[in-house]
């Protein structure tokens, strides 16, 4: 038998000489091992300190929380702020560009279509159906960009109001059902280069997400009124131009 009156010999009895032993022997290997253990604990000081270490490192982590709350709550701040000066100045070059239209796919020396801008754009309008075609006295035309053999410069037309141009988009989408190139031929609004950069991402951001096989089934959609990407109803991306 072991001995009962050390604690490590206690620990170490096996199951089998414990079913063996007497009431009092249990009894005695159970005062010893309570006592050993009473003695092998903490003083309440020891403790204390403990405790009062564990409260300082939670109030420091409260307040770093606090901290990177405030700045987080900074940053978001800033971005509004970004973001509505961005807005505004959409508003502005927009405004600017209230009465423009830009054409492309024309091509600048003569063809079928005309000799000069002048009689392509008339042409175009006639395909499209506009319907005052024929009052185009103060409408200014010009190419964008520098002259190049290799490509077909945009043609800027600034007409006498919004309300005209509005009138010429609500019908430029006829033209894909022209004869000829006149089908080739597309009629926009004038957009910043930064706007019109970032549609562009948006739209190919549409095009690769639907075509991702772990998107299959799942319904992708750019909402145009709101300028955001949904993958389900959950917004994945956003308009977001660089003015600056």
């Amino acid at each position: 038998m072991a001995d009962l009156d050390d604690a490590a010999a206690v620990r170490d009895l096996s199951a089998n000489t414990i079913s063996k032993m007497t009431n009092p022997q249990l009894k005695r290997a159970l005062t010893m091992l309570f006592g050993a253990e009473r003695k092998e604990e903490p003083p309440n000081s020891v403790l204390l300190d403990e405790l009062r270490s564990l409260r300082e490192e939670m109030a420091e982590m409260k307040k770093l929380k606090q901290e990177v709350d405030r700045l987080s709550d900074g940053l978001e701040k800033a971005y509004r702020i970004i973001h509505n000066q961005k807005l505004f100045l959409e508003k502005l070059d927009s405004k600017e560009r209230r009465c423009n239209l830009v054409v492309t796919r024309l091509l600048e020396e003569p063809d079928e279509i005309g000799e000069t801008d002048k009689e392509k754009v008339v042409k175009v309008l006639e395909a499209a159906g506009y319907p005052d075609v024929v009052q185009m006295e103060n409408w200014e035309m010009k190419r964008l960009g520098q002259e190049n053999n290799q490509r077909k410069r945009p043609l800027l037309i600034t007409v006498e109001n919004q309300v005209k141009r509005d009138g010429v988009l609500r019908v430029a989408k006829n033209l894909k059902n022209a004869s000829g190139s006149l089908s080739t031929i597309y009629v926009k609004k004038d957009l910043h280069p930064a706007v019109r950069k970032e549609y562009a991402r948006l739209r190919k951001n549409e095009r690769e997400e639907r075509e991702k096989p772990v998107n299959v089934g799942v319904n992708i959609i750019y909402d145009r009124k709101d300028r955001v990407l949904l993958r389900d109803g959950v917004i994945i991306d956003k308009y977001q131009p660089q003015f600056f």
